[in-house]
């Protein structure tokens, strides 16, 4: 039975980590939200009970594992956790290049050492990284110059899928199929918002929903490191905000 936290779902964010300038901002809007007019909905494609169908689950955001109840979550797909800024961005670079790819990869946008986000299959991944402020990096470093911090770069810490809308049923099936049953949920039954919450070795999952016709859909998951958040908390107490540190802060204790 899935376990509770003890934060109302309402004062969870849509998104665990908030948009930390303008242009991060633009990410989720790269997607329509649904239909929003009678007209939409009438030529909406249906499912047998009447169901609407915003758009075929992917499989891309899935990762294989041997037993989804012993998954481990050391990384996002085949790249580590606190993988370097420029090794996950060529990576991407030589896929979009590949005149052997059976896929089509787009380097959106990218802000160095801070994120990549990539179109891959009509998905979009924001790859997130972290660098220690220079400060921090002295105490681990008392001769470390400017110059010599800004050779150092931002790693991976977290990956944020963002779909189309999805029905919540669909998507949370596939992530327990892949990882096993969910450890928490702050989802609200009233509301439908909130997320369900996967706590596996090496990291985190959130399964975020919204409400649509009355139905629960989900277009936000993020994969984000244990280690490396346990980090940035410990370096950087204003890098996430105060409700984000508060349920980060549960997980990792608990």
């Amino acid at each position: 039975m899935a376990l509770y936290l003890a934060i109302p779902a309402m004062v969870i964010l849509p998104s665990l980590v908030t948009a930390r300038d303008n242009e991060a901002n633009r990410d989720l809007n790269l997607y329509e939200t649904g239909p929003t007019d009678s007209m939409e909905l009438a030529e909406a494609p249906l499912r047998d009970d009447g169901e609407i169908i915003l758009a075929e689950a992917p499989g891309e955001f899935e990762q294989p594992a041997v037993d989804a109840g012993n998954a481990e979550l050391n990384g996002f797909a085949d790249t580590p956790w606190m993988t370097n800024y420029s090794a996950v961005k060529k990576r991407f670079q030589d896929l979009a290049t590949a005149a052997n790819t059976p896929e089509r990869i787009e380097i959106v946008m990218a802000v160095e050492d801070r994120y990549i986000l990539v179109k891959r299959n009509d998905i979009l991944y924001r790859y997130n990284f972290y660098k220690s402020p220079l400060n921090v990096a002295k105490l681990n470093n008392h001769q470390l110059t400017e110059e010599e911090y800004d050779t150092m770069e931002g790693r991976l810490f977290h990956v944020r899928v963002i779909l189309p809308f999805i029905q919540s049923k669909w998507i949370g099936e596939k992530l327990e199929k892949t990882y096993g049953q969910k450890t928490r949920s702050t989802v609200d039954e009233e509301t439908m918002r909130g997320a369900d919450i996967w706590e596996k070795p090496g990291g985190f999952i959130f399964q975020w929903f919204e409400p649509y016709n009355d139905i629960a859909y989900s277009r936000t998951i993020d994969y984000m490191s244990v280690d490396m958040i346990k980090t940035i908390m410990a370096e950087n107490e204003k890098y996430f905000d105060a409700e984000e540190r508060e349920l980060l802060r549960k997980l990792i204790v608990n």
